[in-house]
């Protein structure tokens, strides 16, 4: 689905949003729960693209539904992968998830861990930090890398200025039709978090893309700055 021109959100997919940026060559931005990868390429294929033409894949943070099929798609395709360095141990499988938040979900994971699948893990060939710019080619231009702690240490953000357009990752929430911070049983920071979002309403966007719920289109900015208003 094409959210604008040459950005787009991949239908059919479990865990979070994937989003595909079409500028010179193609830059995929998260890659939902594993079993994911067949759905990205097949829609690829449907705008006469193949596993070629992919030659970036933007991590926005480490959780499972985020990085499911990292290494399905690195192996089929010869994308770099680009990830911030606060989750970049993470992705590689060279440092452990940290521990639940609270007690509740501690038990939750132990209960479900037996059940989910964990992800492979994959090198992160890029280290990306706050400012960093991204080219992704005409018609796009850049998009620069907004370092956006706090649901957990390496989230980032995309911010393509050109084209009035955000990629929060799970900082920003929109479920339900409504704006708001990110799950909190799923934050290492609430607080920091929190500074994110307040950073994030500082930057220009008419078009927000969160990593779960509907992009909005139109007026994202000013949706984003009554939220963090309601939530002083």
């Amino acid at each position: 689905m094409e959210i604008t021109p040459n950005v787009h959100l991949i239908p059919n997919m479990r865990g979070a949003n994937t989003y595909l940026l079409l500028g010179a060559t193609a830059t995929l931005v998260d890659t939902g729960m594993p079993g994911s990868a067949d759905t990205i390429l097949g829609y690829m294929e449907e705008l006469a693209l193949s596993a070629s033409d992919l030659s970036r894949i933007v991590i926005t943070h480490h959780h499972l539904d985020h990085v499911g099929s990292l290494a399905a798609l690195k192996s089929r395709t010869s994308a770099q992968v680009v990830a911030h360095p606060g989750d970049a141990g993470l992705i590689s499988g060279e440092q452990a998830p940290p521990p639940a938040s609270s007690p509740i979900m501690r038990l939750l994971f132990r209960l479900v861990t037996p059940f989910m699948p964990a992800p492979e893990p994959v090198p992160v060939d890029l280290a990306v930090r706050d400012g960093d710019r991204l080219d992704l080619g005409d018609p796009l231009g850049s998009a620069t890398v907004v370092h956006v702690p706090g649901h957990t240490p390496g989230s980032i953000a995309l911010h393509l200025p050109s084209r009035r357009l955000l990629i929060c990752g799970d900082t920003i929430d929109h479920r339900r039709g409504r704006l708001g911070p990110p799950p909190k049983p799923f934050t290492e920071d609430m607080d920091q978090a929190l500074a994110s979002i307040r950073l994030m309403a500082g930057l220009e966007c008419d078009v927000l893309c969160p990593g779960h719920g509907a992009p909005i289109v139109g007026g994202a900015d000013q949706q984003v700055r009554a939220m963090v208003q309601a939530l002083a």
